[in-house]
């Protein structure tokens, strides 16, 4: 039978065990490296510009957001255009093979569609 002291003693270890295990999780999930890369097309002059991938351990909403934007600005600096910050522009990838498949693919088929691809870098 389950008694106050029984219960009182198993409330207790959960809240002790509980925490160390979810600190383990959570600095698994914050050292873990992914690759992010960013790419814009100008449709006027059909190129494609497409940065290098870039480890990166900041996997919340607004650093992806910061990136897009900086992307963005870098692109239209550098190329006196004035493409509209978009928020699908950089992409978000597990490891360096698959953004690098990835981006691959995606260049190949610019080459296809005749557009000129143009890398920024890694910025």
């Amino acid at each position: 039978m389950l008694t106050n002291s029984r219960l009182l003693v198993m409330l207790i270890a959960a809240t002790v065990i509980m925490p160390a295990a979810a600190q383990d999780e959570t600095a698994d999930l914050s050292s873990r490296k992914m690759v992010l890369w960013c790419t814009v097309i100008d449709g006027g002059s059909k190129r494609l510009f497409a940065s290098d991938p870039l480890p990166t351990s900041e996997l919340n909403h607004m650093a992806l957001w910061n990136a897009n934007s900086r992307f963005i600005t870098i692109v239209n600096s550098r190329y006196n255009l004035t493409i509209r910050n978009n928020d699908h522009a950089c992409s978000v990838y597990r490891d360096m093979t698959h953004a690098t498949k990835a981006r691959d693919a995606l260049v190949s088929l610019a080459q296809q569609r005749g557009n000129r691809i143009v890398n920024v870098g890694s910025n």
